[in-house]
């Protein structure tokens, strides 16, 4: 199941596709379970039958089990909706990181879900516009919280489930991070350990009614995924790319090629010169601004090449940098060291710290940046992110700025109980870089991302590990690639610097006529009173000579452009068919299904 909608009123179930039965149970799901195996060996334990071990019936037995607590016990990637007879109670959940986006709503006498924003949206105007999630997006250039553009639909937060009974709607917190530390005797068992999830990650999402490609970008996050992926034995693995040729800075073909002379599998590459940001405007409406809006070219082939193969689903390396302690994660834990008066341990780290900073900062930079600054952050209630500031682009109205309080918004936590600095750090990024992936998972129709590397229980393993394991001052992905020596070809295991794809946005940008011409003409962005007009005029042609103040930022702001104009022109959508099943006319059409 791909996609689904439906309603629950008066206590009747409304939705399409038509739902599966399992006993007194009617499912609505998408995505993947990665434990099935222990899903099936618990009901062994408890004598029960599964009698086809579909996904659907692997949920209905994990809520018959354990109801609303189902979010921590199955791990994978999913959204779910499942709608009980004997109790008239709906639940809708999905995986506790929320990579399989969930969206709701109130209706007068009950509630509205969709696994994709779209098939709620469809009739909500300007009237409706959530003018806090675009501050929030805005301020963040990200997913902040679990506000959609329309005031009246909400996304399910990151580790919660609804239950929704007659117009009561209850909203609970079904999974959190353990805080416990994840302590090992050698390092050769945290390798060993780091190597048993990632096999466990790759294997259950390479596992799919179909054949399985893997993005492979010439980094070492998609590396690692494809290697793996090869190794799983799986039929028909083969890898994906894209590929520039004609700007040199974005080229990886020789990383790339390097992954498949040392596992060899077909390759099949998507021509990015051809592609490049800006070239299209989106063919049909975005629910929500993103940064996919601006790929669109590049991504509209790369569904059509995945579509002509069959493929059913696609591996990516996302999020690793971010899990595996690659560039841009922070030795926050130094800021800890000082919340636990450890002052001989914290000055040994800053000063490792400062011998091994090739820009040769003082021991008073490390202080303020790692320790005091993010203490004093962490104290604020509630907690405040950790880390420096950015600061809003010149060309974000000032008037606007103050009374949306931008500034304010940076640095918003997600609500919780944060044990630690470095908790609240990790958990906040990982809630909001999750968040990026759901928007982008909506947008396949004919397959599924699937993300090995926020596998849950190595992500949890990561956040537990000690300091020396995640750290080292002179390495980062300092487990990462200790583990992998053999695994992955040894010059990409050992490779230092990351390549960013600046130059084809810029030159995109700088041939994308019918994107600059909707940025520069009546810009809606100026009209409300969000961007000053001569200063984003000036700004856009800055940018197509490729300097920005935030590079987030401009996209952040063009993207809603394209989005509110897309919120102009579109006609107001048929919601999706969703007859009312009753309990007998849904066991007969679950029976045409093949359903037990």
């Amino acid at each position: 199941m791909m996609r689904f909608a439906g309603r629950m009123e008066d206590a009747q179930l409304a939705c399409s596709p038509p739902p599966e039965r399992f006993d007194q149970y009617r499912l609505l799901w998408r995505g993947f379970i990665a434990n099935r195996q222990d899903i099936l060996s618990e009901a062994a334990r408890r004598g029960a039958q599964a009698h086809s071990g579909s996904e659907g019936e692997l949920f209905a037995l994990a809520y018959r089990w354990w109801g609303d607590s189902l979010q921590s016990r199955v791990l994978g990637e999913y959204s779910l909706a499942i709608f009980d007879d004997a109790s008239a109670t709906l639940f809708l959940t999905h995986d506790a990181l929320g990579l399989v986006p969930m969206f709701y709503g109130t209706v007068p006498a009950g509630v509205i879900f969709a696994s994709h924003l779209e098939d709620l949206a469809g009739n909500a105007g300007f009237d409706d516009l959530d003018e806090d999630y675009v501050a929030d997006y805005i301020a963040d250039c990200f997913y902040s919280s679990e506000r959609t553009p329309y005031r009246s639909i909400r996304r399910l937060g990151f580790g919660r489930s609804i239950i929704c009974r007659s117009s009561e709607i209850i909203e609970r917190r079904s999974w959190s991070f353990r805080s416990s530390p994840s302590v090992l005797a050698e390092d050769r068992d945290y390798e060993e350990r780091f190597r048993s999830l990632l096999s466990e990650a790759v294997v259950s999402a390479a596992r799919a009614q179909g054949p399985v490609w893997t993005e492979l970008s010439g980094g070492l996050d998609s590396s690692t995924v494809a290697c793996l992926a090869a190794r799983t034995g799986a039929e028909h693995i083969a890898a994906i790319s894209l590929v520039y040729q004609r700007y040199t800075k974005a080229d990886e073909s020789n990383w790339m090629q390097l992954v498949i002379d040392h596992c060899p599998m077909p390759w099949s590459k998507l021509n990015g010169d051809e592609a490049l940001p800006f070239c299209e405007l989106p063919d049909r409406f975005c629910a929500e601004p993103g940064l996919p809006m601006i790929d669109w070219g590049w991504r509209r082939r790369y569904e059509e090449m995945i579509k002509s193969a069959g493929v059913a689903a696609v591996l990516t390396g996302q999020g690793g940098d971010f899990v595996l302690f690659g560039l841009g994660t922070e030795p926050y834990y130094l800021a800890d060291l000082l919340r636990t008066l450890k002052p001989a341990r914290l000055y040994a780290e800053l000063s490792s710290w400062q011998a091994a900073d090739r820009q040769r900062r003082s021991l008073l930079f490390w202080l303020m940046s790692y320790c005091i600054v993010p203490f004093i952050r962490y104290m604020h209630r509630p907690p405040r992110r950790p880390g420096r500031r950015p600061t809003n682009s010149p060309w974000i109205d000032a008037g606007y700025a103050q009374r949306m309080v931008l500034d304010e918004r940076v640095g918003r936590t997600l609500p919780g109980d944060y044990h630690s600095v470095e908790q609240c750090w990790f958990v906040d990024t990982l809630s909001k870089m999750c968040g990026r992936i759901a928007n982008l998972n909506q947008l396949p129709e004919s397959f599924e991302f699937r993300h090995p590397l926020l596998y849950r229980p190595l992500v949890e393993f990561m956040l537990a590990l000690p300091p020396n394991q995640k750290f080292s001052s002179d390495m980062n992905r300092f487990l990462q690639r200790r583990a992998l020596k053999s695994l992955l070809p040894e010059a990409l295991r050992l490779r230092s610097d990351k390549t960013t794809f600046d130059q084809p946005f810029y030159e995109g940008l700088r041939k994308g006529k019918v994107w600059t011409d909707l940025l520069s003409v009546a810009p809606r962005v100026v009209e409300r009173g969000i961007v000053d007009g001569a200063r984003w005029i000036e700004a856009l042609a800055q940018a197509k000579l490729g300097r920005t103040h935030s590079l987030a930022q401009f996209q952040a702001i063009a993207t809603l452009e394209i989005w509110l104009r897309q919120m102009e022109n579109r006609k107001p959508d048929r919601p999706p068919e969703m007859p009312v099943q009753s309990g007998p006319e849904l066991r007969r059409v679950a029976d045409e299904r093949g359903c037990a």
